[in-house]
């Protein structure tokens, strides 16, 4: 017999079950899970809805992403990083890139070598949350250029202090991608902007662990010459990441035509990540982290 109290308790679980799915789940019980050509990753910041960055990745993997990005994983602690571990494991979903010297705008950068004990330190450290993790790539930054010596010293310098990172790296799976930024909007005189310059210290450096991590965003607004610059770079390319120019939100939303960019790196048989560095042009939760889903699905349609 049906009373009003086992009604009660009735709904009750059936209300708790429903609050274990996940967003996807809730919003889109009809969709199912995605399956993509190329592995994206969505970055840790999106989804702010979720109290708990872990918890993120239960609703990227339900849309059906196998990786994501935290740029942010050397401020956090060693059982916090393995708590973030296990989830994965839990997910079957990898993690690309983390920032492995965050000191490097200031005090650990490549460029001056009185820096270079400090970035060298950091990469060390950053072997040891590697470790913790297991991903296989971590982005290194050069640092600003300085007013002197002349450049080509400089280089000369960033080309140094890889090739003693590649030492570090040498008997583990890590590799080090280094980040080509624009210096003409986000990062006024940073020290490598170009897609060329970074393929030049690569054939410099000459490691199998020290690779270019393209970004499709800064390479634009420096560059352009997507697809052509890709292709010509793509032997001492490690990595990739991502967003719209101007804005710097997800696809769609400015003037990078993705689904063609996406195919020709499809075609050039890339089997690594995609890291979704961006911020969606919705600021409101779970809306704009869906929108920027969404625009992925529209964009592997090559």
């Amino acid at each position: 017999m049906l009373t009003r109290r086992s009604f009660l308790i009735k709904n009750s679980l059936v209300l708790a079950a429903a609050a274990q799915l996940p967003l996807w789940s809730k919003l889109q019980a009809a969709t199912p899970k995605h399956t993509f050509k190329l592995k994206y990753a969505p970055n840790l910041g999106l989804l702010r809805n979720i109290e708990d960055p872990i918890d993120r990745l239960d609703e990227y993997a339900a849309f059906g992403f196998k990786a994501f990005e935290f740029n942010g994983l050397m401020g956090w602690d060693y059982s916090r990083a393995e708590k973030l571990k296990a989830r994965m494991d839990k997910l079957g979903i990898e993690m690309g890139v983390f920032v492995a010297n965050p000191g490097g705008w200031d005090k650990a950068g490549m460029v001056d070598p009185e820096q270079r004990p400090a970035f060298l330190e950091e990469i060390k450290k950053a072997v040891t949350y590697h470790k913790i993790v297991g991903n296989n790539c971590c982005t290194v930054i050069t640092g600003p250029a300085m007013e002197k010596p002349p450049r080509g010293l400089q280089r000369a310098n960033v080309v140094e202090s890889l090739r003693r990172a590649a030492e570090i790296v040498e008997n583990t799976d890590l590799t080090l991608v280094v980040e080509p930024l624009n210096n003409l909007v986000n990062h006024p005189g940073y020290f490598l902007a170009r897609s060329d310059e970074a393929y030049e210290i690569m054939k410099a450096v000459q490691s199998a662990q020290i690779k270019i991590l393209f970004d499709i965003y800064h390479q634009q607004i420096t560059e352009g010459n997507l697809i052509e610059n890709i292709r010509a770079f793509y032997d001492e390319t490690g990595y990739f990441q991502l967003a719209d120019v101007p804005g710097r939100h997800e696809p769609g939303t400015g003037e990078i035509n993705y689904r063609n960019v996406f195919k020709a790196i499809y075609e050039l048989g890339y089997k690594g990540i995609l890291g979704l560095e961006l911020s969606p042009s919705i600021r409101q939760d779970p809306e704009g982290s869906l929108k920027v889903f969404e625009s992925i699905v529209e964009c592997d349609k090559f």
